[in-house]
């Protein structure tokens, strides 16, 4: 217990407490001082009271400063907390013992496992035996009580492991050192969204979560390696960047601006498809990068309010939006053109679950209800357990395609930068021009030869593979840190663990 520890930093305390009654309390009162002069006991009542107190305070304040900053006494903490867990849920074998006053019952824990690393968790329970059902639907329950993300469940011959991604605020960025590359841009250590291969992004989060923040350094970050085009239907703080130089022609905020700027991505969308066809080295199957093409991105931020403004009838409807969206994001991945949709709230009254489902990576940030999380994050993750945590702004979840999400911590962003001077200095835009590309009802057919509903079907085997894959690598990375822990430490995983990390036998 946690308290044992706290009488372990009180000894010294004490000690020097015997010590002073012994050399001048004593000695004191040997001298056969006057008893009734209430006096003569302020001194040592004092000097214990204050040792023993400071003792207490500075026992308290070294367990609390582990806590927080995640170390011995923390993974003590959870020790504890998954002992009295299993006690207090019946999950101990009772046996009888007989003892001098009579038989006693004992009682004893099953084999249970607590490894911690730097980035995660890990929880093994012994199976095959009476509580083998109850271990192998315990991740959920581990996950609520830590309020970590389970991220994997491994099985082994008699054991079953649980690994939590522990808090991830460690992994945060800095604004400046975010990064982008033609395919991929790095969100958080160990967050990287390869749009590439995973095309699109989901955000959603209320007033206060850091959204526009967010929104702000994807635009800072992009903007380097390629064009970002910005709809801003709610004229706030996005349509500012209109006023910049670099951002001129790119922001937009009335409905029917809106609705030419995605008529006018479909149209490029169709010319860059165009100008790889037309290449002297065209290849079915390779994207943009081949082509060394610059990547295009069109943020769509507030869309709920965007669809507040559609009418029932004429030219501006959900349903030619609609009409608008599908081909980019069913078909604009090759051709390097990726849809960025932010929105307090996605459900299917604000945006098509159609829309949704491929808008690969979802990211939410600040606090959310369950069913927004429901709506975010779909319903394959509607058994997780999310929690939104008070006073840290930028705080939410990230899934980066593979149907996972993972507490995730937005770039930081210092209090002393103001955005509208960095953009004011935005250097210009990289983009490639694809003007020169003639665009005609005939090479539109060209183009329906190529990027045709067997076109899509494999562009969305494709997405599914690579979810897969990303899956799989998120699983062999975390294996192999653990092996390499394990090989310098020269055991086995399973002899480290129960030489190492067995916590109740």
């Amino acid at each position: 217990m946690l308290r044992n520890y706290l009488f372990l930093f009180l000894l010294p305390f004490v000690l020097s407490l015997g010590f002073y009654h012994w050399k001048i309390t004593y000695p004191f009162f040997q001298g056969n001082p006057d008893y009734s002069k209430w006096t003569i006991y302020l001194q040592p009542t004092f000097i214990t009271i204050g040792l023993i107190t400071l003792g207490s305070l500075l026992g308290l304040l070294i367990i609390r400063s582990s806590i927080l900053r995640g170390g011995y006494f923390l993974k003590r903490k959870k020790k504890e907390m998954l002992a009295s867990y299993l006690k207090s849920n019946d999950i101990t074998f009772r046996t009888k013992k007989k003892t001098d006053n009579g038989v006693k019952d004992v009682l004893k824990f099953p084999k249970v496992y607590y490894r911690p690393t730097k980035e995660y968790d890990e929880f093994t329970f012994e199976i095959g035996n009476k509580f083998q059902d109850r271990f192998m639907q315990i991740g959920k329950e581990l996950e609520n009580m830590y309020l970590a993300d389970l991220i994997h469940i491994s099985r082994e011959m008699g054991f079953i492991t649980y690994r939590f991604l522990i808090d991830n605020i460690q992994a945060r960025l800095n604004f400046e050192d975010l990064k982008a590359e033609t395919d991929r841009i790095e969100l958080m250590k160990g967050a990287t969204w390869v749009y590439r291969d995973m095309p699109h992004m989901l955000i959603t989060g209320g007033t206060g979560g850091g959204k526009t923040y967010f929104i702000y350094s994807l635009i800072a970050t992009l903007g380097k390696i390629g064009r970002v085009h910005i709809a801003d239907p709610k004229k706030s703080d996005l349509s500012h960047l209109e006023s910049f130089s670099a951002f001129k022609g790119l922001v937009v905020s009335e409905t029917a601006d809106i609705f030419t700027m995605l008529e006018e991505a479909v149209e490029l969308m169709d010319k860059r498809y165009l100008m790889m066809i037309q290449h002297e080295n065209f290849r079915i199957g390779k994207d943009y990068t081949y082509y060394d093409m610059k990547p295009e991105f069109f943020i769509i931020d507030e869309f709920a309010a965007l669809m507040s403004t559609l009418e029932t009838r004429g030219d501006y409807t959900e349903i030619k939006l609609m009409q608008l969206l599908t081909p980019l994001v069913l078909k604009a991945r090759q051709a390097g053109i990726f849809v960025i949709i932010a929105t307090q709230r996605a459900g299917t009254d604000v945006l098509k679950s159609s829309i949704r489902d491929n808008l690969s990576c979802k990211v939410s940030l600040g606090r959310l209800s369950p069913m927004g999380y429901d709506m975010t994050f779909g319903e394959d993750n509607k058994n997780k357990m999310f929690v939104n945590k008070e006073g840290v702004k930028g705080r939410g979840y990230i899934d980066i395609g593979a149907g996972v999400p993972l507490e995730f911590y937005a770039p930081f962003v210092s209090k002393d930068l103001d955005f509208m001077t960095y953009f004011k200095d935005f250097p210009e835009i990289p983009f490639t021009d694809v003007s020169q590309i003639e665009y005609s009802n005939q090479s539109k057919e060209e183009i329906e030869e190529v990027v045709n509903q067997e076109f899509i079907q494999k562009e969305q085997d494709l997405k599914v593979k690579r979810k897969n894959e990303i899956r799989k690598e998120m699983a062999l990375e975390k294996e192999k840190t653990r092996e390499q822990i394990s090989s310098n430490a020269g055991l086995s995983f399973r002899d480290q663990m129960i030489q190492n990390a067995n916590i109740i036998s």
